[in-house]
């Protein structure tokens, strides 16, 4: 038996198994006041195990596919397994993130449809998935926002939603219907047709794709520092990725006519 074909797959499924662990993580801290449950921490304690085990996955994700490229053994199997995986950790794990967190905030009016909102996340991650699985073109640039990004996003909101919540600078009632249009637009920007440059350094030359890449990077740098040095460096997250898409809105039109 040829133990190096089975290595991205296996890492495929530890990723997998993250993303399992912290949709638990994440149901368990819609159930617990502080005490009970796998740890007896407080709900924010679980959800944020939670967040670190999608991070881990994040890093698994990539790790498949340099495997798989390094060692020649990429397959269809692979290649499919990879979705499935994807699906439950930056799909369905996101959305029970969302609405684990947005239940830690008290708010004086009826949340049902801020609650409901969360199944957008899991649909929409399945829709992209099943259109990337069938597209040929995404291999120098991605269409719509990758789940891994969408995941991670939401993992920047957690953080920066404990903030807010925190302080008196905005209106929890308000952040509430902010969030109801961020799960809405990250939803249709996952199955929409915009083209986003992808991370991949091709060569060391400022040129082309890399000019995007290098302000996003850079970008990045600032914000992390600002968010460090003042808040919580997670909370930095969310501003990236929106970076990211106005930078890509650009990528699409200077690009639509010659790739």
């Amino acid at each position: 038996m040829n133990i190096k074909q089975h290595i991205p797959n296996f890492i495929t499924i530890l990723n997998l198994v993250c993303g399992v662990f912290a949709t638990l993580f994440f149901i368990q801290s819609l159930f617990t006041k502080g005490t009970g449950g796998f740890t007896g921490d407080s709900p924010t304690e679980l959800i944020t195990i939670g967040v670190i085990l999608i991070l881990i996955a994040t890093v698994l994700d990539f790790l498949d596919g340099f495997a798989a490229r390094l060692l020649k053994v990429q397959s269809e199997i692979g290649a499919q397994l990879d979705s499935l995986a994807d699906m439950v950790t930056f799909g369905v794990a996101p959305g029970f993130l969302f609405f684990a967190f947005i239940n830690t905030i008290n708010v004086g009016f009826d949340s049902n449809l801020l609650n409901l909102s969360f199944i957008l996340i899991p649909i929409f991650s399945a829709i992209r998935l099943a259109k990337f699985n069938i597209d040929t073109e995404q291999t120098d640039y991605f269409k719509g926002i990758a789940t891994p990004a969408n995941a991670i996003f939401w993992i920047g909101i957690f953080f920066l939603t404990e903030i807010i919540k925190n302080s008196d600078v905005v209106s929890m009632n308000y952040f509430y219907y902010f969030l109801i249009f961020l799960v809405i637009i990250m939803s249709l920007l996952m199955t929409s047709n915009l083209r986003m440059f992808s991370l991949k350094f091709k060569n060391l030359k400022l040129e082309g794709d890399n000019i995007y890449r290098v302000i996003l990077i850079l970008g990045a740098f600032v914000l992390t520092i600002i968010f460090g040095l003042f808040t919580n460096i997670m909370a930095a997250i969310p501003f990236i990725i929106i970076m990211y898409i106005l930078l890509s809105i650009g990528y699409h039109y200077n690009t639509r006519k010659t790739k």
